[in-house]
């Protein structure tokens, strides 16, 4: 009977604990419905991209460059130090710069003390651009205890999004699906990457992103980087 209550015990204890290390999921929850608030309330799209910068970054500038357009750009630092001109033209056309890692690391499968040396590198090697409490989006969008009191140390904002493009999804959605979706909510912070795939999904980003100006353009929405929003 003691060894039943015993292991009990620990099982109970073990699962707080385990509820306690993954906790940050409700800090998601609280803050990006308070930030969907606002964001509908003043009727904004922010388009934010993932995992660049690459030769499709470019591509991407130059859309939103024809349509006068900022957006966001969570860079991993892999890929800053193979591209650092293409950082230097994203933060001179007057876009957001934030860190999303260097290796890109799960935080709920990686060693803590991995991942949050993933996202001091991220940082390190962006350093040339971005302060040490520049703007992060966790990987994956998941973070840890630990990698929670890691940014909290940095006082950097986190950003997570409220419509998902679908763009690394193993079959792609229709932008017109998603083009109503943003048009049914009143607004939005749009994920979508940039990182150089395979030509179709190449081509889904920039149909996405055209497809998302022509709504904002039709509904009056204000098209606004991260760094805009409430923090």
């Amino acid at each position: 009977m003691q060894q039943i209550t015993t292991t009990a015990l620990a099982v109970t204890i073990g699962g707080f604990g385990s509820a306690a290390y993954f906790s940050p999921l409700l800090w998601r929850r609280y803050r990006m419905n308070r930030i969907r608030r606002e964001v509908v309330k003043n009727r904004i799209l922010a388009l934010t991209y993932d995992d660049g910068p690459s030769p499709l970054t470019p591509q991407v500038l130059d859309l939103l460059h024809r349509q006068d357009a900022r957006a966001t750009f969570f860079m991993l630092g892999r890929h800053v130090r193979e591209h650092p001109h293409i950082v230097d033209r994203v933060i001179k056309e007057g876009h957001d710069v934030g860190c999303h890692s260097d290796q890109h690391l799960n935080a709920w499968k990686a060693l803590p003390w991995e991942a949050i040396a993933d996202i001091n590198a991220g940082y390190e090697h962006l350093s040339p651009w971005i302060q040490q409490n520049g703007m992060f989006r966790p990987p994956h969008g998941k973070m840890t205890l630990p990698t929670y009191w890691s940014i909290r140390r940095r006082k950097a904002p986190v950003w997570w999004w409220t419509i998902d493009s679908g763009d690394t999804h193993n079959l792609l959605p229709s932008t017109n699906q998603l083009a109503d979706r943003l048009r049914r909510e009143g607004g939005g912070i749009v994920l979508m990457h940039d990182l150089d795939r395979a030509q179709p999904r190449n081509e889904f980003v920039l149909k996405m992103t055209s497809a998302l100006l022509e709504v904002a353009q039709q509904e009056s929405f204000r098209i606004k980087p991260l760094s805009e929003l409430c923090q």
